[in-house]
């Protein structure tokens, strides 16, 4: 396969060229029947047409009709017979993967109204797993931004407060899975990562049509997620122009500096033709405090206060295109969406003295995607598709970025600074080879301004993903099958280069300085330049995988069945240990490595089941139940080693090494519901899940040894060793508009358990045990929040009603949860860790932190001038201004006080070190990163052109 290695070339030939997008989109179908309005008798022949769209179809002998292929969005449809008066029927909703049931009638009579509007449908009625679907309407009135904002507002979803900050991706746990078992896809692109499974792609609001989120149970079309797939579609463009706008800030009206400003163009590419059309978005945000955090710091011994967090400051620029294309039998779609964002990392050490040089972040996401389908006959269409994507996450000093040798480079630091460089290492200790002298911090408490945070990394993640899929309506079976591969480049460079400078490096040339500092680099050169060529010890890693599927969706009047089966393949592309517990035994050498020492790591083959079924247990309840396997491969950062990494080995003093030997994270999941309406206005639905979690990534205790018969020692490494069980019960109770008011209740109570929370968690418990492997306990995980509810009330008056409050909507969103588990400590010094760390005094995560409460509030009022509707709004977040606590000290259960000044070593630091000692110290344990967000208040305002023509 030819690499990509000139992205920008590559993605030019996509768009000159492509006439293919990773096809996970999906589509939906249509079906129903057209009946005579008196006679209840079937049409024969009857016409259903999908507006905008050369899609329709006749109705056969029984008056059944299927439209299949159909974009997920909301379409408007026209039925016709010849004697009979036409009907419009619009608002209907379609969504991947659904089968959308539309029965209509005709009437002789030619009097009667022609054009219905529908409502949304309370659920999918022949979706067989948990499905929820959003459109860009309801979630223009949400007070809430951000798809992972909205999607935590669903049942099942556990979400920490403030998560994500103002301007990044929230991290949702998803019926007790950790964060990163969560797939998101775009337009048919997933964007998760593959190196550490992050999305770092994002989607302005304005440019959604529809957010479709399923909560395990999907089809075999999709895989690498074993909690959830959250599937955003785009918009297209409409047959006339509209031209839209959105700004919202918070200048003047509180600290942090909101500001957002949208615009959006969307019409025909040619005036007049439809068969072609084009929506284009742009957005900016800058954010002056990007983590807003509802607590005070208080700085004493410098008489400085402040709320907002000082140089965390956020900018983004998100870019969406699609363009859509009709000829004849076949469409194409080609797309783009492009992040991003600049934002500082806080460091609360840094706060009093040091904010300026927060660390910088830069993240840059493009994602090109494209379809092309064919609808060969009424029955059967096939998709080809094409996705190229580009991931990169780089961390630096905000002055001296890229320019490693500066990090260290006290002489420079004096001249543009005026001060010296302070050393990472020690609060206030002058670096030894430094010419000029400087006053520590009077407290010894916060790093003193200068101090450079000692880390540059750069993370990059090229993809090329290709699919194929055919669908067949075969009598009442759906059958679908399909394949597709996504090929990687994968790169990685952490150093940690102050120590460049140091004068005992003076004298050696550039390549052995940096390995006397041991990177984690492939996909670079030794100094963090971009390397594309193969075959030696920093080649980027190339990890292939592929999968195919076959999905039968067996549809009946009063029964759907949904049975799939997935193979999934791996192929990490990379030589691992051969035997990791004697490195060095498969060779000549017992103290370095040979080409006898590495095999290539297995090729994984998994098959994973899926099967859901779907049925009325009368006319308004519908019962649904399911089985699966879901498989994962974990983040690639777990699996893949720098070569400095393996020469630990050789060191004979290892720390933590990949050594390559993990595999396939498993999850089984057993889900049963049922939804029932209740009257015309009200639907509520229950379902009861349990998920098995087998294979986690966590880190273990082994022993290896130089010589056979030699002294054992240990290092740390990932290995599958981690379990689980979650159970829980997700209602979720809708009502449409009675009397202007609409209401949401979405509610889980679950239980997570398991042996470890995320990849790392067992670290410690390793760490100070090194003698034996620490015991695997059964636990709740981090994440188990056994409550969690979230009430959204709408009110919205229609055009020409109530007067003055006509075109007036608010929505307020209530959102409670239960406190999250913690393990107890002992007393614990936050400076120095007890010397050690502090000891446990109870159970793991056998405590639990309060629980939240809050309401977010967004009040609109629209103003129509023609083709023109202006709508200024209202946005309040948290208006309460509740404390809401998201961390706790664990040795006191506080989120204020570890509790370590009133310890009597704590009364004896006091006492040498003085009052302003006391001060900071307390300054210091308040940190933003315990509390949820303060009350923020925004205005907005939008403008939408509608209809326009040229």
């Amino acid at each position: 396969m030819k690499k990509f290695y000139n992205f920008s070339i590559i993605a030019t030939l996509f768009f000159l060229f492509a006439s293919v997008t990773f096809a996970q989109t999906g589509v939906g179908k249509l079906s129903g029947v057209i009946i005579d309005t008196d006679t209840k008798e079937p049409l024969i022949g009857a016409n259903l047409l999908i507006e905008g769209s050369n899609m329709g179809a006749a109705t056969d002998i029984n008056g059944e009709y299927f439209i299949l292929n159909i974009t997920p969005g909301t379409y408007t449809i026209r039925a016709s017979y010849v004697g009979y008066a036409p009907k419009t029927i619009e608002n209907v909703r379609i969504v991947a993967g659904i089968t959308y049931e539309l029965n209509i009638d005709l009437s002789t009579d030619f009097t009667l109204e022609d054009i219905v509007v529908i409502d949304r449908k309370f659920f999918e009625a022949k979706s067989t797993n948990t499905v929820k679907v959003l459109d860009g309407d309801q979630i223009a009135k949400l007070p809430v931004r951000g798809v992972t904002n909205v999607v935590a507002l669903q049942s099942g979803v556990v979400v920490q407060d403030g998560s994500g900050g103002v301007d990044g991706n929230a991290t949702i746990n998803v019926r007790g899975g950790r964060g990163s078992e969560v797939l998101y896809i775009i337009d048919g692109v997933p964007q998760n990562n593959v190196f550490n499974n992050a999305n770092r792609s994002q989607v302005s609001d304005n440019a959604i049509d529809q957010v479709s989120f399923q909560v395990g149970g999907y089809e075999a079309k999709y895989g690498q997620a074993q909690s959830g797939i959250v599937n955003v579609t785009t918009k297209s463009g409409q047959p006339h122009y509209n031209v839209f706008a959105d700004v919202v800030t918070s200048q003047y009206l509180d600290d942090y500096g909101y500001n957002l400003y949208n615009l959006n163009l969307s019409g025909p590419i040619i005036p007049g033709n439809a068969d072609h059309t084009i929506f284009l978005s742009g957005e900016r945000g800058w954010f002056l405090d990007a983590s807003p955090s509802n607590i005070e710091r208080n700085f004493e011994s410098i008489g400085k206060t402040t709320k907002i967090n000082e140089n965390n400051e956020s900018g983004i620029w998100r870019f969406t295109g699609r363009t859509r294309h009709t000829f004849g039998d076949f469409r194409l779609n080609l797309g783009a969406n492009i992040n991003l964002r600049d934002y500082r990392l806080y460091i609360h050490s840094y706060s009093k003295n040091n904010s300026a040089f927060n660390p910088a972040l830069e993240q840059r996401n493009y994602s090109f995607n494209g379809r092309l389908s064919q609808t060969v006959s009424a029955n059967t269409f096939w998709n080809l598709n094409v996705g190229v994507k580009r991931d990169r996450a780089t961390q630096m000093d905000p002055f001296f970025r890229d320019d490693l040798y500066a990090y260290g480079d006290s002489v420079r630091f004096a001249e543009q600074f005026g001060i010296t460089l302070v050393r990472p290492g020690d609060r206030g200790q002058i670096v030894p080879w430094a010419t000029t002298s400087r006053t520590a911090d009077q407290n010894n408490i916060f790093w003193l301004y200068g101090r450079v945070n000692n880390l540059y990394s750069n993370q990059e993640n090229d993809a090329l993903n290709v699919d194929v899929d055919l669908t067949h309506q075969l009598a009442n079976h759906l059958i679908e099958i399909g394949g597709g591969f996504n090929y990687n480049i994968v790169r990685n460079y952490v150093v940690s280069p102050i120590a460049l400078q140091s004068r005992t490096l003076a004298n050696l040339t550039e390549r052995e300085k940096f390995e006397t500092l041991q990177p984690t680099v492939f996909g670079y050169d030794i100094t963090g330049k971009t390397k594309s060529s193969s075959g030696d010890e920093f080649a980027p890693k190339e990890p292939i995988f592929a999968y195919a599927y076959v999905q039968d969706r067996f549809e009946l009047e009063d029964l759907v069945l949904n049975v799939g089966l997935r193979m999934d393949y791996f192929d990490a592309k990379t030589d691992v240990l051969r035997d990791p517990s004697f490195p060095f035994g498969g060779g000549s050498d017992p103290n370095d490595y040979d080409s006898g020492d590495f095999k290539e790591k297995e090729v994984e083959v998994q098959f994973s089941p899926r099967i859901g079924i779907g049925f009325p247990v009368t006319e308004s309840t519908v019962f649904h139940a399911q089985y699966g396997r879901f498989i994962q491969i974990p983040a690639l950062t777990d699996l893949y080693a720098s070569q400095f990494d393996l020469d630990q080995f050789i060191s004979f003093d290892p720390q933590y090494v990949q050594d390559g030997s993990i595999v396939s994270e498993e999850t089984t999941q057993y889900e049963v519901g049922f939804r029932q309406l209740l009257g015309n206005n009200a639907a509520l639905n229950l379902t009861l899940f349990y998920k098995n979690i087998k294979g986690l990534v966590n880190r273990q205790l082994s022993f290896f040894q130089k010589v056979q018969g030699g002294e054992l020692r240990t290092y740390i490494h990932p290995t599958n060793s981690d379990f689980g069980t979650t159970k829980g019960l997700a209602f979720s109770l809708d009502v449409t508009r009675i009397s202007y008011f609409g209401l949401s209740l979405q509610y889980t109570f679950s239980i997570a358990e398991g042996t470890g929370s995320s990849t790392s968690s067992s670290q410690t418990a390793v760490f100070r045990n090194l003698d034996a492997q620490p015991p695997k306990v059964i636990a709740p995980l981090d994440f188990d929040q056994r409550h969690t509810g979230n009430i959204t009330v709408d009110f919205t008056v229609p055009r020409g009603e109530l007067g003055l409050l006509e075109m007036t909507s608010a929505t307020a969103l209530i959102s409670f949860a239960s406190g999250r588990p913690y393990t107890p400590l002992d007393f614990f010094d936050i400076l120095t860790g007890n010397n050690g760390g502090p000891s446990t005094i109870g159970y793991v995560n056998s405590r639990n932190a309060p629980g939240t409460f809050r309401v977010d509030l967004k009040v609109e009022k629209s103003f129509s001038l023609g083709n023109l509707l202006i709508s200024p709004y209202l946005w309040v977040q948290n208006v309460f201004n509740s404390d809401n606590i998201t961390g706790v000290y664990r040795s006191t259960g506080s989120p204020f006080t570890s509790g370590f000044l009133s310890t009597p070593d704590g009364q004896a630091a006091i006492q040498t070190n003085g009052e302003g000692y006391r001060q900071d110290y307390e300054a210091l344990e308040r940190t933003p990163g315990n509390f949820g967000i303060p009350r923020l208040i925004r205005l907005g305002l939008k403008v939408n052109f509608s209809n326009l023509g040229l």
